[in-house]
């Protein structure tokens, strides 16, 4: 390892205890001095390490969890970004997080959350290396940030493009996901759920509506959500690929979880995922697929997925004043009518609070909500005790559900999450809060003065 990239990892430690003395949250910094010091520095510090990246629209935090607790299981060591950002800064400070004084890291597995836009970058030093990457979907999100869909999967083709021999591991019932097989790689393999999830899912297939190959309208054997499911084209015959890994069967929904039976490569298996809610099942079978490739007992898959935990936001329960806060990360529309469809699931009879952000983390464009299909909650939240709207856009949320035919006389706004945290505790019920990005960070933030809550990662 070159002396420069020695002093790089070394100012970028001591970025990193400056940050924590004073108390600041920031991830990506450090990744940023380094940098300036060493451009070339994930060439040094990535050498002769086998790297898994995970990127996608949705579910890359939740996959990249159960990814770590599967290579825990094995027996062999892993660091990962799980503190703080996913772009090319971030993931530096992981690298350099992990590494000793001289630079050289002790562990068996890189585990990456790339952000789409950011995944060029990342992997321009990897080319030789072994790298695993696991693409879970593609669906609108930020529009002012990665645009529509197609550029959301060239910006990923571009990155994977630098990765000749890279394992890829694609979502078979995501079309756009699933057109990256044309890449020369030598290995794809696909997971997915071989019928639709469960009744009364939105049938609304707006991000991928037409053949990425020859604008031909798709057809669908079955729907999951989304734009997800059984898809093909009449026209030039491209369609769903056969998963090794694929949900057959949801046994049992529960409140927290799903009693589910897959097959993986041949075997059939039941386990339970204990994870809330349809999309997480598809988190699950991207990481029981990456834990095949690393040798992994179907017996140890089964015992973690059944011992899996909520993190920040993702269905994270808190319990606070004798009753429970459901924190719900939403980021775009695809996700937010999963989340619908477990509220409708739940039926809510306490409060439901709705936050939303206009920051550029968030996109500054909010018109996304119209998307949402609110009016599906409508009739199973009719029993909520009160609706709060909160974030710098609560009044466009709350016009959004006046437009969707909620009670507006049980409507509150509380801008302010203290008075917010409070009110709810008074309240004596449980309550869901449905957050955008950097809404759920500034609110878990205040809600850490009244409990105390674990470090958050994004």
């Amino acid at each position: 390892m070159s002396v420069r990239a020695v002093i790089a990892v070394w100012a970028g430690k001591f970025a990193t205890k400056v940050l924590k003395i004073a108390g600041t949250g920031g991830t990506s910094l450090p990744g940023k001095i380094v940098l300036k010091i060493c451009p070339d520095i994930l060439g040094h510090l990535a050498k002769d390490m086998k790297i898994i990246c995970v990127t996608g629209t949705n579910g890359k935090t939740t996959t990249c969890h159960i990814i770590r607790d599967m290579i825990e299981a094995n027996g062999s060591t892993v660091f990962c970004n799980d503190a703080g950002a996913n772009l090319l800064g971030g993931v530096v400070s992981a690298f350099v997080g992990a590494a000793a004084l001289n630079g050289k890291i002790n562990k068996d597995y890189a585990l990456l959350e790339c952000d789409e836009a950011a995944l060029k970058s990342i992997v321009k030093y990897f080319g030789k290396l072994d790298v695993t990457a696991v693409v879970t979907n593609v669906f609108r999100d930020q529009l002012d940030r990665y645009g529509e869909v197609l550029t959301t999967v060239n910006k990923i083709r571009a990155g994977l493009e630098q990765l000749p021999d890279v394992k890829l591991i694609l979502n078979a019932d995501c079309s756009l996901t699933s057109s990256l097989s044309d890449l020369p790689h030598s290995e794809i393999h696909y997971f997915g759920v071989n019928d639709s999830l469960y009744e009364g899912t939105s049938s609304d297939i707006s991000d991928a509506v037409y053949c990425i190959h020859c604008k031909t309208k798709y057809h669908y054997h079955y729907h999951t959500f989304g734009h997800l499911g059984g898809f093909y084209c009449e026209k030039c015959g491209y369609r769903r690929q056969e998963p090794e890994v694929a949900l057959t069967k949801v046994i049992e929904w529960k409140e927290a979880s799903s009693v589910i039976e897959m097959e993986v490569f041949g075997k059939t298996i039941e386990a339970e995922v204990m994870l809330p809610g349809g999309y997480n099942l598809y988190n699950a079978l991207a990481a029981t697929e990456t834990a095949h490739f690393i040798g992994l007992s179907e017996e140890k898959i089964i015992s973690v997925l059944g011992g899996l935990t909520t993190h920040f936001g993702r269905m994270e329960q808190v319990a606070y004043q004798g009753h429970n806060l459901h924190l719900v990360l939403v980021k775009n529309p695809a996700g937010f009518n999963e989340v619908l469809q477990f509220l409708i699931q739940q039926r809510p009879t306490g409060n439901i609070v709705f936050g939303l952000n206009d920051n550029y983390a968030d996109g500054k464009d909010i018109s996304w909500i119209y998307d949402v299909e609110f009016e599906r909650l409508t009739k199973a939240a009719s029993g909520a005790k009160n609706f709060y709207f909160t974030g710098k856009r609560a009044y466009d949320m709350q016009l959004r559900l006046k437009y969707a035919d909620f009670d507006i006389s049980r409507f509150l706004v509380e801008k302010d999450y203290k008075t917010l945290i409070t009110r709810l505790g008074q309240s004596g019920e449980d309550t869901f809060l449905v957050l955008s990005y950097t809404c759920m960070l500034e609110f878990r933030d205040k809600l850490s003065e009244f409990v105390p809550l674990g470090k958050y990662s994004r």
